[in-house]
């Protein structure tokens, strides 16, 4: 028992003596305040009880100290702390000192829906044409405050760490290897910064030709060759509403008018914002920021944003009237990036036998972001063909032309940022580690010059059961314009390998323009619906959407095809196949038999005009997914050069995706039509994704698709023409359950309806999809605060029975974003 108590008692000891004690007061007639609310940062650490006393435990150096009809007061955090308070005077009653009521200030609300009411008329994209230039400067660095007291710690360790024995430690390899790369890193950075890029660029717009932005120099400390996909980043304000004042986000923030001032000569709303987290807990006088509104126009000129954590970060933004439209005129952000923490002993000398006892010293990391925008023309005549190409276009990447838009001169440890930083780069080669990273966004692991296709590494289906494989491309470090490909699988469920080969022939480097040719041996789900010229991510989503389908069909394919962007915002691809097909089920049609040649032309076409794009060594790269996204096939089969089949196949996609106050809502409006004489999977199956075929607990489990119905039998229903409706809504709310991250709720609709013509052709069983089939569902995002989102669809209308087991569907979902 003495043991077991031992501890406990130790616990509670440590736990009482470790806390600070505060004791509060009237500073008039030294009576002790009763309820007095303790802040560290926004968040409660407790009120005083009747004696004006509190005990806490805080890694704050500071709290703030608010009680009713008194003055506020900030203290430092020590062991036994005295703090006494001024009584309010009747004077002091404006915002600042009163406990604000926990919903927002109509007139603010009033003011901030005119702010949203007039967007597009102040917004600088009301005007016929406009240009300007940018300098943009990232870097990365300790606070600028603490430069000083990080140089003399860096040097007092390195002379400490000299005179260390080092033979007396045993390390291995990697923890060694680690150490000297932390040490490099160190000594790299004790007179440069961590990392620094300037970026000077010019924006382009007219109503006529669209947006293009050019980047007219870049320059980025320890990398030789331009990250392309990094290029496009904008740490801005420049094309968005800052969140805050989003309609949709309204109830994420409480909004007070606090003020009206002059501000350069013109009236000014100013109102403050707070963020709602937990209200019985948050600092009722700590705001997250200050929205400044114009009060003649209503158009935002000005926007400041807090961290709720001190020292953890800012932004603000400024905005400038110029003929009528307010332009962005500078920008300043301040985000921390972590600790370095250091272990530093508490004795310089130690006695025989006595064990080291170390303090833990910290530097806090920051990424500034500097922006500043000048070289305004507005209305000028501009040209087609200064829009031609892609969005972004790199004109020079070597720093050379910085100077002359750098809008004041580098500090000296600003300056070695780039001699530092790029020797450290080049000796531990992050580059290519970098260029790893930057693949893995389009789908890829990069090893040196090959690149493996992460959606051929598994997949399960009924037909094949779980199929292992391996997809790669040589990429351009082999060769710029040659670019061989091949994949395999192996299913485990049929037994058999597949596999294809390709070779991609590069005929531009200022758009895509690809011939290609393969060969194929793989076997494919019957009448899916054409995923040609979608993005990597939509493949992904649709990755699992044969889960329960078992309705498959061989193809052997030799094919060539010639991919072209016909502009930023059109891609087409022709395709010329010859085919042999065999069915994998128990088909026949007509009285041909299940196997069949097949000769066909394919006509694919994206049009997605609000696409923003860049040119890169690897191909085009989407670095800005916007909507409407259109999508079209045409297939043709001929009855030549050995082909048995003639027939026409036409399907179409159309995604569209907007904001408004009841949340983010996606809509999908899907169809084809297929005529002539052809087999059943060049007509088109409905993507069921539940299994109504077996009674096992996981029949009604799948995943989110993009076009599936969680709630239809799989393989069951085909059509030669049909069109469908897909629409889902983010709710405009977030809440809180067990983990730290905050879920949503996203609810859904679709349905479909078709027709098979001459359906009798076609002999094996299946349904024809003649009435409307319908499902409702809902998404739970972040399902219980973890990185899964968990849903459920009901069937509804014509094709519901009256199981509930048959009308369900379950879904799956890891969310790792």
């Amino acid at each position: 028992m003495t043991k077991l108590l031992s501890p406990l008692f130790l616990f509670f000891t440590v736990l009482f003596f470790g806390q600070t004690q505060l004791k509060v007061f009237n500073k008039n007639n030294k009576q002790p305040i009763q309820n007095v609310a303790v802040y560290c940062d926004d968040n409660l650490l407790g009120k005083t009880n009747h004696e004006g006393i509190l005990s806490f435990k805080t890694k704050c150096k500071k709290v703030e100290i608010l009680a009713s009809n008194f003055e506020d007061a900030l203290a430092e955090v020590k062991k036994s702390m005295e703090v006494s308070m001024k009584p309010l005077s009747e004077k002091l009653d404006n915002i600042d000192r009163v406990v604000i009521t926990d919903k927002s200030d109509a007139r603010a609300l009033k003011i901030l829906d005119e702010v949203n009411k007039r967007a597009k008329e102040n917004s600088p994209k009301s005007l016929d044409t406009y240009n300007f230039k940018s300098y943009t400067k990232f870097s990365i660095d300790v606070d600028k405050d603490s430069i000083d007291t990080f140089k003399n710690f860096l040097a007092i360790r390195k002379d400490s760490l000299s005179k260390v024995d080092h033979k007396a430690f045993k390390q291995k390899e990697k923890d060694k290897k680690d150490s000297l790369t932390t040490e490099d890193f160190l000594t790299a950075t004790e007179e440069s910064q961590m990392f620094l890029w300037e970026k000077a660029t010019e924006y382009k717009y007219s109503k006529s030709f669209g947006e293009k932005t050019n980047i007219i120099d870049n320059k980025m400390s320890g990398f030789k060759n331009p990250i392309y996909e990094a290029l496009a980043i904008n740490i801005s304000n420049l094309d968005r509403t800052p969140r805050q004042l989003r309609p949709e986000n309204r109830k994420l923030f409480n909004f007070y008018l606090s003020d009206t001032l002059q501000l350069d000569g013109r009236k000014t709303y100013v109102i403050k914002f707070k963020e709602i987290t937990d209200k019985k807990k948050q600092n009722p006088r700590k705001f997250n920021g200050k929205i400044f509104i114009d009060s003649q126009t209503y158009a935002l000129k000005k926007f400041e944003s807090i961290n709720k954590k001190q020292n953890e970060g800012n932004i603000v933004s400024v905005w400038k009237p110029i003929d009528g439209k307010w332009f962005l005129d500078y920008e300043d952000i301040k985000l921390k990036m972590g600790n370095q923490s250091f272990n530093t002993s508490k004795k310089d000398s130690l006695k025989p036998g006595e064990k080291t006892k170390y303090n833990k010293k910290k530097f806090g990391n920051y990424l500034y972001v500097k922006n500043r925008f000048f070289d305004f023309e507005l209305n000028q005549q501009q040209k087609a063909s200064e829009f031609k190409g892609y969005s972004l276009e790199m004109k020079n990447s070597d720093g050379s032309l910085l100077n002359q838009y750098r809008t004041d001169s580098l500090t000296a440890r600003e300056s070695l940022t780039y001699t530092k930083i790029d020797s450290f780069v080049q000796k531990h080669d992050f580059e290519k580690k970098l260029n790893t990273l930057t693949q893995l966004m389009r789908g890829n692991i990069r090893y040196k010059m090959i690149d493996f296709d992460i959606t051929k590494l598994f997949s399960y289906d009924k037909y094949q059961g779980l199929r292992l494989g391996a997809g790669l491309k040589l990429n351009e470090k082999f060769n710029k314009t040659f670019s061989p490909d091949g994949y395999f699988g192996y299913g485990f469920k049929d037994h058999t390998w597949k596999y294809g080969l390709g070779l991609d022939v590069k005929l531009s480097d200022k758009r895509t323009s690809i011939f290609r040719i393969d060969y194929v041996d793989d076997v494919f789900a019957a009448g899916r619906f054409s995923n040609n010229m979608w993005d990597m991510i939509m493949k992904i989503t649709d990755m699992n959407l044969d889960l329960h389908n078992g309705t498959f069909y061989k193809n052997q394919k030799w094919g060539a095809s010639f991919l072209y962007d016909v502009s930023n915002s059109l891609s087409m691809k022709i395709a010329v196949n010859k085919e042999k097909q065999q069915a994998l089920f128990n088909y026949q049609y007509k009285n041909l038999g299940s196997h069949f040649d097949n000769t066909s032309a394919t006509l694919s076409l994206k049009y997605s005009p609000n696409d923003k794009n860049i040119m890169t060594p690897s191909g085009k790269f989407t670095y800005e997914k916007s909507y409407p996204q259109i999508f079209m096939n045409y297939e043709k089969g001929f009855e030549t050069l050995g082909g048995e089949l003639d027939y026409h196949r036409l399907d179409a996609l159309i995604i569209h995706q907007f904001r408004s106050k009841l949340g983010y809502t996606n809509i999908k409006l899907f169809g084809g039509i297929s005529s002539g004489n052809a087999p059943i999977w060049k007509n088109f199956e409905i993507a069921g994704q539940n299994d109504t075929n077996v009674d096992k607990w996981y029949s009604n489990i799948s995943t989110p698709s993009n076009m599936g119905f969680a709630t239809m039998p799989s393989g069951t229903f085909f059509v030669d023409k049909f069109v469908a409706f897909k629409v889902s809504q983010s709710l405009p709310f977030r809440f809180k359950t067990l983990g730290k991250k905050y879920s949503t709720i996203e609810i859904e609709y679709q349905s479909a309806i078709g027709n098979l013509k001459n359906r009798e052709d076609h002999q094996f069983q299946f349904q024809v999809l003649d009435h409307y089939y319908q499902e409702v569902g809902f998404m739970w995002n972040r399902f219980l605060g973890r990185s899964l989102d968990v849903g459920l669809s009901y069937r509804l209308g014509y094709y519901q029975t009256s199981q509930f087991k048959d009308n369900v569907g379950i879904k799956f979902r890891l969310n790792v974003l």
